[in-house]
């Protein structure tokens, strides 16, 4: 199995707290992915609509909670 490459983190949690969705941002992000690249989405909670916008273009992601009011998710294509 090949390691993943991480090539872009966001934190969204600052965005969030200020009101701010990243959505846009982080679709574009996904819809640029290739393989063997994963894409890091830091938010307080697991992002239900984001995984569901994201296995529609083929990306799926998988969440881990890594703290409280911490999840990960790590986004990866096909």
């Amino acid at each position: 199995m090949t390691a993943l490459r991480v090539v872009k983190r966001l934190d969204a949690r600052p965005l969030r707290a200020q009101g701010i969705h990243p959505v846009d941002e982080v679709l574009r992000d996904l819809a640029a992915l290739a393989p063997g690249e994963a894409y890091e989405l830091v938010t307080p909670h697991v992002p239900g609509p984001i995984l569901e916008k994201a296995a529609a273009i083929g990306v799926r992601g998988t969440s881990l909670e890594t703290g409280p009011g911490e999840v990960v998710t790590t986004f990866t294509r096909g």
